[in-house]
């Protein structure tokens, strides 16, 4: 009689308590994986500060041409209405590529090392770099892979967007005024571009933030935040 207590006693686990353990373990798996997801995206966007921080540096070094191949912007104060004129460059990159604005841009980053052309390329480059008529490499040189529909010089390195969550984009941006003094911005985006620049305000503060551009101001082209 005994033994057939025991028996009868030692059933293991009910149906109920298996879904609930199951359960317990559901979430619990949840929690670690958006942990683990967390702290993946905060060590990508680190590695995307710190080569941002590296262009920023190659930018702020390069002594930019009173009259360099730039874009020309004007920007309105909001609450004075007082305009400023700046001549602007740009380097952008996402996940595949970093495209330079113009040729001060690119030698910027080629002198800093950052992306490598042939020494023929590069002489060029400087030779052209005030020039109106600007001068692209006919075909893949170095890093140096093409030219963009809007005249940008496009290089393949390994330093492109790695933020999965938070950005797929960022761009430095430098401002040379009328006095040649240069100032520097910073913006990012986690919106898709389609046919032009997204306008993603909080994503580009943010970016622009971790870059030490705290006191920005917004240009009209592409809603760039500059300091």
């Amino acid at each position: 009689m005994n033994k057939m207590e025991n028996k009868n006693n030692n059933k293991g686990f009910s149906l109920v308590e298996l879904v609930v353990i199951i359960a317990i373990m559901t979430i619990l798996a949840g929690i670690i994986t958006m942990t683990v997801i967390h702290y993946i995206e905060k060590a990508r966007q680190a590695k995307d500060i710190y080569h941002a921080s590296v262009i920023r540096n190659a930018l702020n070094a390069y002594p930019f041409p009173s009259d360099f191949q730039g874009r020309e912007v004007v920007y309105e104060d909001p609450e004075t209405g007082d305009r400023e004129s700046y001549t602007r460059g740009w380097v952008y990159v996402d996940k595949d590529e970093i495209r330079c604005s113009d040729q001060s841009c690119a030698l910027a980053l080629i002198m800093a090392g950052l992306v490598y052309v042939s020494p023929e390329t590069e002489a060029k480059l400087i030779a052209n770099e005030e020039d109106p008529n600007r001068w692209f490499p006919s075909g893949p040189d170095g890093d140096y892979i093409r030219r963009t529909a809007i005249n940008e010089y496009v290089f393949k390195t390994d330093m492109t967007v790695q933020a999965r969550r938070t950005w797929n984009t960022f761009q430095l941006d430098v401002y040379v005024d009328d006095g040649g003094q240069v100032l520097m911005g910073a913006s990012a985006s986690n919106a898709q571009r389609s046919g032009g620049h997204s306008k993603d305000e909080e994503t580009a503060k943010l970016f622009a933030g971790k870059l030490g551009f705290n006191d920005a101001k917004i240009t009209p082209i592409g809603e760039q935040h500059s300091q």
